[in-house]
């Protein structure tokens, strides 16, 4: 379920998605590799099942990750980069793994990098809609800065938001889980910090910022701005 969608999340990042057979019947599995002409080198290795549970963990990385790494190096559509360039994401749906073993997970650091999306029905199928199959960057990044950053920000201090929401966490998750899916900062963030940052200053602080922010550091440059602005009592 989970991994179809992760799916679409590479391919609109110019990876390629195949199939992986594990030979492990209660796991499915993909591999993402990068696209033509892609300058993302890093392998994705996608797993999910539905009996995950804190057993399967340890099972996972005390039997089966040596073998699922060996396994992946014998691929014709892989090269020898893999070994040092591969993320292991784990799909878990939320409350079947305890916190304690998807931290155990994570901070594992023998054959993969890795890291866990838990995610429930509702939130997928919540953020699946609201995406309307456009999986793009950019369309993450503006539903995550909608309403002028205010979802985000209430969903900092309460964690959770309403039924109208239930993409949100995932959403959130997603953009710091998956390594090519970056958070874009909007352009008009620096003159939003600017006026901020000026608001807040004493008046005789004011013409100094407003120097500093005019970034013309030149010797000329300085000298004569320091005898516009501060002209001498001679």
């Amino acid at each position: 379920m989970m991994l179809d969608f992760i799916k679409r999340l590479c391919e609109s990042n110019n990876l390629t998605v195949h199939e992986f057979n594990s030979s492990l019947e209660w796991l499915n599995s993909q591999i993402a590799i990068p696209g033509e002409g892609s300058a993302n080198q890093e392998y994705y290795f996608i797993l999910e099942s539905e009996h995950m549970n804190d057993d399967l963990i340890d099972e996972i990385l005390d039997k089966h990750a040596e073998e699922l790494m060996d396994k992946l190096e014998g691929l014709d559509y892989v090269d020898e980069s893999l070994r040092k360039n591969s993320t292991l994401i784990l799909c878990s749906e939320s409350g079947r793994v305890s916190d304690r073993q998807l931290l155990k997970f994570e901070e594992d650091p023998y054959y993969f990098k890795k890291n866990v999306i838990t995610y429930s029905k509702e939130e997928l199928f919540s953020l699946k809609d609201k995406l309307n199959n456009d999986y793009t960057n950019e369309h993450l990044n503006n539903l995550l800065m909608e309403n002028n950053g205010d979802l985000f920000e209430s969903f900092k201090i309460a964690s959770t938001l309403g039924a109208d929401y239930y993409y949100y966490p995932l959403l959130v998750r997603i953009i710091t889980k998956l390594p090519f899916v970056h958070y874009m900062p909007r352009p008009n963030q620096l003159d939003d910090l600017k006026s901020y940052t000026r608001n807040t200053l004493d008046e005789s602080d004011i013409k100094l910022f407003d120097f500093i922010f005019e970034g013309d550091f030149s010797p000329e440059g300085i000298d004569e701005k320091i005898a516009l602005e501060w002209p001498s009592n001679d």
